[in-house]
């Protein structure tokens, strides 16, 4: 198992990799999930540690970083700990995509700070401190609409608030709590896969891979549609998450080291759907797809239900 205290930018060869999966598939798949898992219980433990004055937990993280199944996992790792404590999601405050701010070309800027209602989200957070419960939004990927206030919310003496998405760490934010209230964790795909001194696969392109399968899979988007969007997520991350990452309690790495070694079987049926010319189009898939094709395969049956990649891939 890697050490926990590289959180930083890391690199793994490919004849690692290749020589762990094709040693024993099912160890493999067991030391990269404990990776993950110590990261998410050094996290825990540096929250239960702070509770006396901490009240927020803020993560954020650029698109398929994981961070809803890590808000989770989270959430109850601390419980096992005895802390209270209890997940929303920035997400459910969007405005809608017939409201959400424009680009330049007239589409939807969906990675804007103003595509979320923050009126409405302050004073959740608000009514939820004052009354110890709440009303908050739930948003329908599938129809680009938000429900009515149906999903109730309530909190106790002492809990913790884990609120996860793209734009956690904006000072926009919860503007009003004072800053050591809040505990601040960025997570991201962290490792490049690398042969030699040569980077084969980015982090920004696990991240790709994780999004076109997760689109398809829970929010009827096709292939071509991710891809079409990706080149204004990557814009929208520089502009709303990276001038904020390096402010934080901790970072985590959340790549999972033998997801390489899997998503190429994973991947593939989805990109068939594109038809011919799809190369041209989208050359990055080329490189890609072509990198995937260097990695021992893994048997996608052996990833653990729990696993962060559940979250793109599904049960």
């Amino acid at each position: 198992m890697r050490d926990i205290h590289e959180l930083k930018y890391s690199r793994l060869d490919i004849d690692t990799v290749n020589r762990m999966a094709a040693k024993d598939q099912e160890t493999f798949v067991r030391s990269s999930e404990e990776y993950y898992n110590a990261q998410v219980f050094k996290a825990a433990t540096l929250i239960k540690e702070g509770l006396d004055r901490l009240n927020f937990v803020l993560l954020c993280g650029p698109s398929a970083s994981g961070k809803t199944t890590t808000a989770h996992k989270l959430k109850h790792r601390l419980i096992a700990q005895g802390v209270g404590a209890r997940v929303i999601s920035m997400d459910n405050f969007f405005l809608g995509i017939e409201q959400y701010p424009k680009l330049p070309d007239g589409s939807p800027d969906m990675e804007s700070i103003h595509a979320l209602d923050l009126s409405l989200l302050n004073d959740c957070f608000d009514q939820l401190f004052e009354k110890g419960k709440t009303y908050f939004p739930t948003y329908d990927f599938t129809t680009g609409s938000r429900s009515s206030m149906d999903h109730l919310i309530e909190t106790g003496p002492g809990d913790v608030l884990i609120m996860e998405g793209i734009h956690a760490l904006n000072p926009m934010v919860l503007s009003h709590i004072p800053r050591e209230s809040i505990f601040r964790l960025y997570v991201s795909v962290r490792t490049k896969f690398v042969c030699g001194e040569q980077d084969v696969l980015k982090p920004k392109d696990i991240r790709l891979i994780r999004r076109i399968v997760r689109d398809h899979k829970f929010r009827n988007y096709p292939p071509e549609s991710t891809l079409r969007q990706w080149y204004n997520v990557v814009e929208g991350e520089k502009a709303n998450i990276d001038p904020f990452r390096d402010d934080v309690d901790l970072k985590m790495d959340n790549t999972i080291d033998y997801e390489v070694s899997v998503w190429y079987d994973l991947l593939s049926g989805l990109l068939e759907t594109l038809g011919d010319g799809a190369y041209q189009k989208y050359p990055e898939l080329e490189r890609i797809f072509g990198a995937l094709t260097m990695f021992e395969k893994v048997d996608y049956h052996l990833i653990p239900q729990n696993s962060l990649l559940r979250e793109f891939i599904g049960e």
